[in-house]
């Protein structure tokens, strides 16, 4: 439902969602980076390409606002759509539950996997200064301002925004894309176990009508991943 005078049409929520998509991840990737990007080619020296170097907090925090504050209030106030709408609640929170059994403890087995992966311990902890004490667990906490806000903008803005008018196939298979490309320069496996994982995703927060189940399973991925870095 949209309020006339006040938000775009149905048809024209794509385009909106979609592009403000593309503008908080992009400014996100090259001004709220925990690490940064650079390019060395032949030729030429190793050349900076995204601006500073943010501490892990303020990446969390301005993770929290520029994926999940700023979709927010774009499919809010410029299309219409309910905050209800975009899987918020607890949906169907015993089905919900099941999905945490089943994905909880395979989260922590992907996690100690990837631990392993040199790539990935070239990137994380995103605060290499942490060890595996009392610290780690305010740290953590931190980080779900990033993966709560992550899932609202995939699973819970794209994924439910665009379903009523895409359906849910189709809605599912362009967060998915959107989801993976936001992992470029990341870790090759990072990247390309995002698309499987972001499908399976899309598939659950569709059924239980909720993305804060998967918000914890994804969450469980890294945190899981960071300890076992840290205490290897």
């Amino acid at each position: 439902m949209t309020t006339p005078g006040r938000s775009v049409g149905s048809r024209a929520r794509a385009p909106v969602l979609l592009v403000t998509a593309t503008v908080v991840l992009a400014v996100l990737y090259y001004f709220g980076r925990a690490d940064t990007i650079g390019v060395l080619s032949r030729g030429r020296s190793w050349e900076v390409m995204t601006p500073g170097v943010r501490s892990a907090q303020l990446h969390y925090l301005l993770s929290a606002v520029l994926l999940g504050v700023v979709p927010l209030l774009v499919a809010r106030f410029a299309c219409g759509i309910h905050l209800r709408e975009l899987g918020l609640g607890l949906g169907r929170w015993r089905e919900g539950l099941i999905w945490l059994a089943v994905g909880v403890p395979l989260a922590i087995l992907a996690g100690k996997i990837a631990a392993g992966e040199g790539a990935m311990r070239a990137v994380y902890p995103l605060d290499p200064t942490i060890g595996p004490t009392w610290e780690f667990l305010p740290y953590a906490a931190s980080a779900f301002l990033y993966f709560g806000s992550w899932e609202i903008l995939f699973r819970g803005v794209l994924l439910f925004g665009l379903a009523p008018t895409m359906g849910d196939g189709t809605a599912n298979a362009v967060q998915t894309s959107l989801a993976v490309t936001a992992h470029f320069g990341r870790a090759l496996n990072e990247v390309f176990s995002a698309l499987p994982a972001s499908l399976v995703f899309g598939y659950v927060v569709l059924r239980v009508r909720s993305i804060w189940y998967i918000a914890l399973i994804h969450w469980t991925v890294a945190m899981s991943m960071e300890w076992f870095i840290l205490t290897s």
